[in-house]
């Protein structure tokens, strides 16, 4: 029984990574055993499970089908071993997590180590990345995300809330001049946050007021932390969340553009799997997080 679950285990894990190589780095082991696992499981199915080419590894059509197969039941067998584990209090395993880079950096990543400290037991595969991660296809456990989401298979929870507001160096405005109205932005250095459906317009609301800048931009940018650099060494003009730049906006190293403007509330989400069980290692997580995230601005 045992060389069976390792054999899913490869086959699952490879499916996932698109890669014999990175999922023999997640399991742990080497190469050769991982592609001896798959090979065993696909003699025993009597089915080709992969389409292999020197550059790629991609499911057949019986591969996809079994994929979602074995998936369920690793997810079955782990939830089986999460909740006896559970009993005794301790929390083990690995959690993989996806944090947009901003956020993680400022708000997430000093605290991890706290964490950490209270459940040494734990390992933490932390990604930060701005991209939207899929949580079942590709593994992961838990995803912070800033903004809404819209999938059945998964459960989102609110932690906190933030906007985004407009700033720009001393140095800057005193070269520029400050923007005294939204439609005075048009004349400036736009930094654009290339994040959601619609980077390149800003929505900007102040009560019931609300307009759209949709202008030229000189830099886009994918991270809010190279944009913020851009912003403090006197680039340009950013519309990035405040969470990015308020220790720059406490030191005076960035001011507020239009301080009475900003976008539409944000919420922050803590995302994971519909499950019927929810490991502890998620849930120990997403508590801990909850109590940093909700002073979020």
């Amino acid at each position: 029984m045992s060389d069976r679950l390792n054999q899913m285990a490869a086959f699952v894990e490879v499916a996932r990574q698109g890669s014999f190589v990175r999922a023999a780095e997640r399991l742990g082991v080497n190469v050769s055993a991982t592609s001896r696992g798959v090979a065993a499981l696909e003699a025993r199915l009597g089915v080709r499970l992969f389409q292999r080419s020197t550059r790629r590894v991609a499911l057949t059509e019986a591969g996809r089908a079994h994929y979602a197969r074995c998936e369920a039941l690793l997810n079955e067998f782990d939830d089986a071993e999460a909740a006896v584990s559970q009993l005794s209090g301790a929390i083990n395993g690995t959690l993989r997590v996806t944090i947009p880079a901003g956020l993680g950096m400022t708000h997430i990543v000093p605290f991890v180590a706290g964490f950490l400290e209270r459940h040494p037991g734990l390992e933490l595969d932390l990604s930060l990345a701005n991209r939207i991660v899929d949580l079942v296809e590709e593994g992961y456990d838990l995803a912070i995300r800033v903004g809404g989401q819209r999938d059945a298979r998964l459960v989102v929870r609110k932690l906190g809330s933030s906007r985004r507001v407009l700033v720009a160096s001393p140095d800057y405005l005193e070269r520029r001049g400050t923007p005294r109205t939204p439609a005075a932005l048009a004349s400036h250095t736009r930094l654009v946050l290339e994040v959601g459906l619609a980077p390149r317009v800003w929505r900007l609301v102040n009560g019931a007021d609300e307009v759209a800048i949709d202008t030229p931009s000189r830099v886009r940018s994918s991270d809010a932390i190279a944009l913020r650099r851009l912003c403090v060494d006197g680039s340009g003009i950013a519309f990035v969340p405040g969470f990015v730049v308020a220790d720059d906006l406490a030191a005076g190293r960035l001011k507020r553009v239009l301080p009475r403007w900003a976008s539409p509330v944000q919420e922050i989400h803590a995302i994971y799997p519909a499950n019927r069980f929810i490991p502890a290692k998620v849930r120990a997580f997403v508590d801990y997080l909850e109590g940093i995230l909700r002073e979020v601005q």
